[in-house]
């Protein structure tokens, strides 16, 4: 897989979470959240895998934001 495949499904994640909790972007953090969601889907394509990208993703949205 490629690294855009794993930044569309970030992005996909993240619109998903922003409409499904109906916040404005100025309390939750849009840009911010893109960005963790973009390394953890770099994380996964150095370590091959769609599950490691979404799990870390995950993980440091809670960490960090």
């Amino acid at each position: 897989m490629d690294i855009i495949v794993y930044i569309a499904i970030s992005a996909l994640i993240i619109t998903i979470w922003h409409f499904a909790f109906n916040t404005s972007p100025k309390d939750f953090g849009l840009m911010q959240m893109i960005g963790v969601f973009a390394l953890g889907g770099g994380i996964g394509y150095a370590m091959n895998s769609i599950e490691v990208a979404v799990l870390f993703s995950i993980i440091l949205s809670l960490i960090f934001i």
